[in-house]
C-alpha cells in the first residue's frame, strides 16, 4: 500500500480527487484525522464520508467491475445504490442545523445537495443495471428551444 505522504501528493497535486479508490485508500490514512471535535462536525464528515462512497460504489457498478470481501472472494451487490445514498443523506438530516457556525452553512448547503442528487442517481443506475437502459420523461420546448426532465 503506497504510503500517506505519496497519496497526500497524488490529492494535492491534482486540480480534483484522483479515481474513487486513490481517494478510499487516502481516506483510509487520514480518516481518523477529520475535523469531528463535536456532533455537527462528526455529522458532516461523516456524511460526506458516506458520500464519497457511494460515488465510489457507483462507479464501481456502472463499470461493471466486482467487489472483494476482506477475505479476497468476491461477493454480490446486495445492497441498492440509492439505499447507500439515503443513508447517507438521514444521516445528514438528522443533524441540527442550527448547530452550524455561519462559515459553514453555504458548505453544508453543497453537501446537502450532493447527497440529495446521489439519491436519484443511484435509484436510476439501479434501474438502468436492472433494466438495460433508463427512461427519462422530458419536455421539449420546441419554441424555445429547451428540454426538461419531468
Amino acid at each position: 500500500m503506497p504510503s500517506a505522504a505519496h497519496l497526500d501528493r497524488l490529492v494535492l497535486n491534482q486540480p480534483s480527487l484522483p479515481k474513487a479508490r486513490q481517494w478510499l485508500e487516502w481516506l483510509a490514512y487520514h480518516e481518523e484525522h477529520l475535523p469531528q471535535a463535536h456532533g455537527w462536525q462528526r455529522g458532516l464528515s461523516d456524511a460526506a464520508i458516506l458520500l464519497h462512497h457511494a460515488i465510489a460504489t457507483a462507479a464501481r457498478r456502472l463499470r461493471r467491475n466486482p467487489t472483494w470481501d476482506f477475505q479476497g472472494t468476491m461477493t454480490d451487490d446486495t445492497q441498492p445504490l440509492e439505499d447507500i445514498a439515503q443513508r447517507a443523506l438521514t444521516l445528514y438530516e438528522s443533524l441540527d442545523q442550527r448547530d452550524f457556525p455561519e462559515r459553514f452553512r453555504h458548505l453544508a448547503l453543497c453537501l446537502y445537495g450532493a447527497l440529495r442528487q446521489q439519491v436519484r442517481l443511484g435509484r436510476e443506475i439501479d434501474v438502468m443495471r436492472r433494466m438495460g437502459h433508463l427512461d427519462v420523461d422530458v419536455l421539449v420546448d420546441v419554441k424555445n428551444e429547451t428540454a426538461s426532465e419531468q
